[in-house]
C-alpha cells in the first residue's frame, strides 16, 4: 500500500510538473503577444504630454492619436492617459474642426470622424477641464490632427481639351489656322469631369514653334493647377489660395485660369507648326510616372499662298534643242524662284517657276560660249518626298528642269536638265 501511495504521489508530482510547464508556456506566449501589440500600438500612435494647472491641483496628461496623417472620412481615435489617479478634475477633448466633435466610447477614449468636405490642414486638439470647484478651463495642446486630401493623377483626356479648335495628333496633318485663330486657342479644364478623391491636378503646358525649314523657336512653358469644383464659391477660393501659397511655381495663377488658360505663344512665323504638349507636373505629384498620360496637338499657322526663294544648284544638261550649235555649259546655276504653297498643308507644290543664270562657272562668270540667262520650270522630287515625310530636310532640292535659255551671241534654245542643289 505504501508503494501504491508512493506511485500515486509520483503521478501527482508529474501532473504538477506538467501543469507548471503549461502555465509557463502560456505566460510566455501571453507576454510575447503583449509585447507585440504594445510595439504595434507604439508605432501607430502619436503621443503628446501636456501639463494642466488649476487653482487646486496640477496634473500631467498624455494624449495619443492613432495616425500621423488623416484623409477625409477617416476616424480619429484619441486616448487620454491620466497620470494622477487621485485627481477629481474632469477632462474632455475638443477638436477645432467645423462640424466635428469627439464622442466618448469608453473611459478616456474618444472618436471623431473627419468630414468629407474638410479643408486640408492642421487642426489642434484642446482640452476642456473642470476642476473639483466647478471652475472651467481650456488649454491648448501640442496634439494636432493633420488632414490631407486624396491625391491622385487623373487621366488628362478626361478633363482637358483645346478650344475652340481641335488640333491633330499627327504633325503631318496639323490643323491650319490663321494667326488670330491660333492666338485665341485655349486649354480648357472640364473640372466636373475630374473624379472624386483625385485632389488637385498640377499640369505643365509646353508650346513649341516648329519652323518649316526644320528649325524651332525655344519652347514656352506654363504651369497650371485645377481641381474638381466643391459646389461652394467660398470653399473653391479657399482651396485655390491654399494651393497657390503652397507651391511657389503656381503663385501667378489667376482664379479664372482654373477653368481655362490661353495657349502661351510668342512668335508665329508663316506656315510654322504650333505644338501644344500637356502632361502632369510630376515634380509636384508624388506617385508613379505614366508617360502615356499626355496630350499633344498640332496646329499650322496659315501664311501666303506664294513665296519667293533663292536656289543654287549644279545642273546637268540632258537635252538641247540647238545641239548643232553647242555651248560649253558651266557647273553652276543661280535662280530666283516663285514657290506655290498649299493652303491646307503649308507644303510647297513640287513645281516652281524661276529666272536666273544657268550653266555658268560662277554666278558672276558670264561670257560667250559658257552660259546665260534662263527661265525655269522645275519639278522638285524632294518636295514630293516631303509630302510623305515631314522630317525630310527643307533645304535640299533635286529634280528635272525645263529651261528656255538665252546666251550671249548664241541662239536661244530650250534645255532639259537635271539638277541638285540648295534653296534659301
Amino acid at each position: 500500500m505504501s508503494q501504491g501511495l508512493a506511485s500515486l504521489r509520483t503521478g501527482s508530482a508529474d501532473d504538477d510538473d506538467f501543469k507548471r510547464d503549461d502555465t509557463v508556456k502560456s505566460r510566455v506566449i501571453k507576454y510575447f503577444l503583449f509585447c507585440f501589440f504594445v510595439a504595434m500600438n507604439g508605432q501607430a500612435q502619436l503621443k503628446t504630454t501636456f501639463l494642466i494647472q488649476s487653482t487646486d491641483e496640477d496634473e500631467r496628461i498624455d494624449l495619443s492619436i492613432n495616425k500621423p496623417v488623416y484623409l477625409p472620412g477617416d476616424t480619429v481615435l484619441l486616448v487620454i492617459q491620466r497620470n494622477d489617479s487621485t485627481t477629481t478634475a474632469s477632462v474632455a477633448p475638443m477638436l477645432l474642426m467645423e462640424r466635428t466633435a469627439f464622442k466618448p466610447i469608453g473611459v478616456n477614449t474618444y472618436l471623431a470622424v473627419i468630414p468629407q468636405s474638410v479643408t486640408p490642414g492642421s487642426y489642434p486638439v484642446r482640452l476642456k477641464v473642470t476642476d473639483s470647484g466647478g471652475r472651467r478651463f481650456r488649454y491648448s495642446t501640442e496634439c494636432v490632427i493633420t488632414v490631407e486630401e486624396y491625391q491622385d493623377v487623373e487621366k488628362i483626356s478626361r478633363y482637358v481639351r483645346i478650344i475652340p479648335e481641335i488640333g491633330s495628333t499627327n504633325i503631318r496633318t496639323a490643323v491650319t489656322l490663321n494667326r488670330e485663330e491660333v492666338r485665341n486657342l485655349q486649354v480648357h479644364f472640364d473640372r466636373d469631369s475630374i473624379r472624386h478623391r483625385m485632389g488637385p491636378q498640377f499640369l505643365r503646358i509646353t508650346t513649341t514653334i516648329l519652323l518649316r525649314d526644320g528649325g524651332s523657336v525655344p519652347s514656352y512653358e506654363r504651369r497650371m493647377v485645377t481641381y474638381r469644383t466643391h459646389g461652394d464659391v467660398n470653399r473653391d477660393r479657399q482651396m485655390f489660395i491654399q494651393y497657390r501659397t503652397a507651391y511657389g511655381a503656381y503663385a501667378n495663377i489667376r482664379p479664372e485660369e482654373l477653368e481655362a488658360v490661353r495657349v502661351p505663344v510668342d512668335s508665329l512665323p508663316d506656315w510654322a507648326i504650333l505644338c501644344i504638349h500637356i502632361e502632369p507636373d510630376y515634380a509636384i505629384r508624388i506617385g508613379a510616372v505614366d508617360r502615356s498620360n499626355t496630350m499633344t496637338q498640332y496646329f499650322r499657322v496659315r501664311g501666303p499662298s506664294t513665296e519667293l526663294g533663292f536656289s543654287l544648284a549644279i545642273p546637268k544638261v540632258l537635252y538641247d534643242t540647238r545641239s548643232d550649235d553647242p555651248i560649253l555649259y558651266g557647273n553652276t546655276s543661280a535662280t530666283v524662284r516663285l514657290y506655290f504653297i498649299s493652303l491646307e498643308t503649308g507644303n510647297r507644290f513640287p513645281v516652281s517657276l524661276g529666272v536666273g543664270m544657268f550653266g555658268v562657272n560662277s554666278p558672276i562668270d558670264l561670257g560667250v560660249g559658257r552660259g546665260g540667262f534662263a527661265f525655269s520650270v522645275f519639278m522638285d522630287m524632294a518636295e514630293l518626298i516631303r509630302m510623305v515625310n515631314a522630317s525630310f530636310t527643307q533645304k535640299v532640292n533635286f529634280g528635272i528642269e525645263l529651261d528656255p535659255f538665252f546666251s550671249f551671241k548664241k541662239k536661244a534654245r530650250v534645255l532639259l536638265s537635271a539638277q541638285a542643289g540648295f534653296s534659301f
